[in-house]
């Protein structure tokens, strides 16, 4: 697999778009000769899944897609890579340009009604627990402040220290990749007890690299 998305299930592709799901051990056991990876209909070149297990994806010619359960549900727009969290739906286009998916944001399970553009440019973005992440072309690494159920899109994108060229975020943790192909993460921290935000903490610490 070149990509692979772990929440409530883990999806990944392959280099020819093929997706497939993992498949947990108890029910391995129920299916005799069952593989642990089974294919899903489709194709896609990044797929991401929440830890609600809403599923959501992008193909080759940029088209988006949601997973309804039994099918793939098309979604009006064109994205290049795409997240679902808790804060919503987030995506980026060929051209950086950042969308929010209006009506997703709890992670809840809904096509939502339009794409609304953020100011910005990223190429990867990341929704969690209150808080989106994203990286630029630059490999600069920011976080959307003032993300909430009723302010969905934040107020404004904060640099953070370090490189990285691709981020994800799940409940208090940010973790990503530099261009060395390095593994990086850092904790989430309430920035304001007042206030529903979060922040990253003082550093980014590298857990392992590979070669």
């Amino acid at each position: 697999l070149v990509q692979v998305s772990s929440g409530a299930s883990v999806w990944g592709v392959n280099k020819d778009d093929a997706i497939y799901k993992y498949l947990k051990q108890w029910y391995q056991r129920r299916v005799r000769g069952e593989q642990k990876w089974q294919r899903m209909s489709g194709a896609l070149t990044n797929v991401d899944v929440s830890n609600k297990d809403h599923v959501w994806g992008v193909n080759r010619g940029q088209s988006i897609y949601r997973w309804t359960g039994s099918a793939w549900e098309n979604i009006p727009g064109k994205l290049i890579q795409i997240s679902v969290g808790e804060s919503g739906v987030w995506g980026v286009n060929a051209g950086h340009d950042i969308f929010y998916r209006t009506g997703t944001y709890g992670d809840v399970n809904t096509a939502g009604s339009a794409w609304e553009r953020v100011a910005g440019k990223l190429q990867w973005v990341a929704s969690g627990s209150g808080l989106v992440v994203g990286v630029n072309s630059a490999n600069e690494i920011f976080y959307r402040e003032g993300v909430t159920a009723q302010s969905p899109t934040g107020t404004r994108w904060v640099k953070v220290a370090g490189k990285l060229m691709q981020i994800d975020v799940d409940e208090d943790e940010v973790v990503g990749t530099n261009a060395a192909n390095h593994i990086f993460r850092s904790p989430v921290g309430p920035a304001d007890k007042q206030r529903e935000n979060l922040e990253f903490g003082a550093s980014i610490q590298m857990i392992r690299s590979t070669s």
